[in-house]
C-alpha cells in the first residue's frame, strides 16, 4: 500500500521538528514502513534524513536517522546524490559506532 502525501507530510514534520525525541520517532517510522515508499518518495526521504543526519546533535536520533538511511538503501531506495549531505558530519566527534555507521552509508552507495 503506498503512503499517501499526507502520511508523508507528517513525517517529514517529525523527521525536522525542533525535539530531538520525535525527530526520533519521525527516523523510527521511516523505517517501520521502508517497503511502502514509491522510488521517488525513499529518495526524498533519504535526502531529508541526510540533511537531518548532517546537523544532528543527539547520538539517539542521528542512530534511527542513520538506520531509516540504511533501510531505504537496502530496499533500493536510496543513492549517494540523496545522501550527500552525511559527508558534512564530522566523524571524530561521534562514538566510534556512529562514524562507523556513516562511513558504511556512504561506502554502500
Amino acid at each position: 500500500m503506498p503512503v499517501r502525501a499526507d502520511q508523508l507530510m507528517e513525517m517529514f514534520r517529525y523527521l525536522t521538528d525542533q525535539d530531538a525525541r520525535k525527530r526520533e520517532l519521525g527516523a523510527d517510522q521511516v523505517t517501520d514502513w521502508s517497503r511502502s515508499y514509491s522510488q521517488e518518495d525513499g529518495r526524498l526521504l533519504a535526502g531529508i534524513l541526510s540533511i537531518s543526519a548532517a546537523c544532528e546533535r543527539d547520538h539517539a536520533a542521528l542512530e534511527a536517522q542513520l538506520n531509516a538511511l540504511l533501510e531505504l538503501g537496502a530496499n533500493g531506495l536510496s543513492d549517494l546524490q540523496s545522501m550527500a549531505h552525511l559527508r558534512e558530519i564530522k566523524l571524530e566527534a561521534l562514538p566510534n559506532t556512529l562514524s562507523e555507521y556513516v562511513n558504511d552509508l556512504l561506502e554502500e552507495n
